[in-house]
């Protein structure tokens, strides 16, 4: 794609504009997207919160230093000069869920099994869904004295009891983001 000249938006091709704003629709919606995938995949790490703020802080600077770099190139007209923050921030929000979701993906490949075993379940908790909130089914876990929060699915909640014993996975990463899972939560 041709660099923008200054003051000269009077011929734009059709092409350039369909490729530009397809280009910034697709990185919003689909960093949104990326992003609930990453934080529905990581809901039973040991901080999840740590590893939210890291690569989704990451995919902020990113997207910044590339939405400055870009910009010449996609600019189509005066108000799109004048607005360029709002694209700015559109355009990071897309990188924003990718590094998360990628993050959560090289997490996942340099990690190791370190245990599996059977632990006790302490207590369960089951949060009603409704308008602008999820459902939560919740079970505290015993892990070698320290109580653990898992997020499961209803099905596999439905069918735990207090007292019994469930099969977990430690999986240690090298960057520190352990977590944990749920071997019989399909």
């Amino acid at each position: 794609m041709a660099k923008q000249k200054n003051d000269n938006y009077s011929n734009v091709s059709t092409l350039k504009k369909v490729v530009v704003i397809f280009g910034l629709f697709t990185s919003l919606f689909g960093g949104m997207f990326a992003a609930i995938v990453a934080v529905d995949n990581y809901k039973n790490y040991i901080s999840p919160y740590s590893f939210t703020f890291l690569c989704g802080g990451i995919g902020l600077v990113a997207g910044l230093y590339v939405a400055k770099l870009i910009k010449p190139y996609v600019i189509l007209n005066k108000i799109m000069l004048s607005n360029y923050y709002l694209l700015t921030i559109q355009f990071s929000v897309g990188f924003i869920g990718s590094f998360m979701l990628l993050g959560f993906y090289f997490n996942s490949a340099i990690s190791s099994q370190v245990k599996c075993d059977e632990f006790s379940v302490v207590d369960t908790e089951y949060t009603k869904g409704g308008y602008r909130r999820t459902e939560r089914n919740t079970l505290y876990v015993n892990i070698d004295g320290k109580i653990e929060t898992f997020l499961c699915k209803r099905a596999y909640w439905q069918s735990i009891n207090v007292g019994q014993k469930v099969n977990v996975c430690i999986y240690g990463s090298p960057i520190g983001f352990d977590n944990l899972v749920l071997t019989d939560d399909h």
